[in-house]
């Protein structure tokens, strides 16, 4: 459904201009300015504050640009990108979301707030399996646990119904009366 279209190479490629919705069977619907539909390989190219809206798993995807892989139910975007469900986001500017798997890679200057918890957690990459409450980090990463501690190291691990925060590097921990521990 857009405002103008195009429908191209024999009616396998459809584009859409000036705003639209592209609704999948499942209620999957799509938000954006352009749509660039390819009907032999099922994938749809968005640009344009592109809005992503998963009804039975209570997902929101934005970004500026997004490319969904209909068969097998994957969205990755670039640039802008943010997924935000229940009282979890995450931020990056690319953004990965396996629909069967549900499972979010942010890449890119990650970042991901568990509001319910009070923890932030920052990252070049961040791996989030909902299904298991899990997130993990690689590279160098930082944290801000209950407001109450900062946590500096690397590839950490986070299972969010624990409230465990783990890493197999060196780490920092400082509290909120600025007691700062080295952890090897």
């Amino acid at each position: 459904n857009v405002t103008e279209i195009e429908i191209l190479e024999n009616g396998n490629q459809i584009n859409g201009y000036n705003g639209g919705t592209a609704t999948s069977e499942d209620g999957t619907i799509i938000f954006a300015k352009n749509f660039f539909y390819n009907k032999l390989t099922n994938i749809l190219e968005t640009s344009g504050n592109v809005k992503y809206l998963d009804k039975i798993n209570n997902i929101v995807i934005t970004a500026d640009k997004a490319i969904y892989l209909k068969n097998n139910e994957k969205i990755f975007t670039i640039g802008n990108s943010k997924a935000v469900n229940n009282n979890k986001s995450i931020e990056a500017y690319n953004l990965e979301y396996d629909k069967f798997k549900n499972i979010f890679v942010a890449k890119k200057n990650a970042v991901v707030n568990d509001f319910e918890k009070n923890t932030t957690i920052y990252a070049d990459e961040i791996t989030y399996l909902k299904n298991k409450e899990k997130i993990f980090t690689k590279g160098k990463t930082k944290a801000f646990i209950q407001n109450k501690y900062k946590f500096n190291s690397e590839d950490v691990s986070y299972y969010r119904n624990l409230g465990n925060l783990i890493s197999q590097k060196k780490s920092i921990l400082e509290d909120d009366g600025g007691n700062i521990y080295k952890l090897k």
